[in-house]
């Protein structure tokens, strides 16, 4: 009974000391906290790309097995049509649309690379810089997915996927708009992780 005696007796400015030092070391965890959360969106955001990647190989591979009777450039996983890009030095090609998609990888569209994030990730995305506003307010992922058409005779065109990076703590502004990126090019399968300015990361 003697402690809570005591306790009852504690000063104003001891109290006010107790609290600046819990506060002072709050404070000095949150940087530590934002780079754990920010290292750790990074690499989900690496998982959801090796993910991409593996279940198009699988598509690919699921063709180079399937009975030749079947349609050429359509291969049936799970119950999904996936059309494939033509074959290359007898390579089956990789998968670039849903079978009620684009007919040719020439004519790739964003719906197409939408369809396929769908599909392989069971990550909900979005096309349009228009619907940017409600992107921002649906829950984690938004990823919005992109077809990307360089200049060049030999260039064929790629799907781009984009999610923004999560705000800390401290960074709830709306106007920053970091994001992470990865490409998948449905001519070779390859899937990139990229800086948001386009470099191989």
């Amino acid at each position: 009974m003697r402690w809570i005696f005591r306790f009852r007796e504690s000063s104003a400015a001891q109290w006010a000391l107790i609290t600046t030092i819990i506060g002072i070391v709050v404070m000095a965890a949150i940087p530590a906290f934002e780079r754990v959360m920010q290292f750790a969106d990074e690499v989900e955001f690496r998982y959801l790309a090796n993910a991409f990647e593996g279940s198009a190989k699988n598509v690919q591979l699921r063709s180079a097995l399937k009975n030749d009777s079947k349609q050429k450039d359509i291969v049936i996983v799970e119950n999904v049509s996936f059309r494939l890009n033509a074959e290359e030095n007898n390579q089956t090609g990789f998968p670039f649309a849903l079978e009620n998609g684009a007919k040719t990888l020439t004519a790739l569209r964003a719906e197409d690379c939408g369809a396929l994030l769908e599909q392989f990730t069971d990550q909900s995305y979005w096309l349009e810089d228009r619907l940017q506003a409600a992107a921002e307010q649906i829950s984690q992922p938004k990823i919005r997915a992109i077809v990307v058409r360089e200049k060049g005779i030999e260039a064929q065109p790629y799907c781009r996927f984009e999610r923004p990076v999560r705000a800390g703590i401290w960074s709830d502004d709306p106007s920053i708009s970091a994001r992470h990126v990865f490409a998948y090019y449905p001519a070779s399968g390859r899937v990139e992780v990229l800086r948001e300015t386009g470099e191989v990361k």
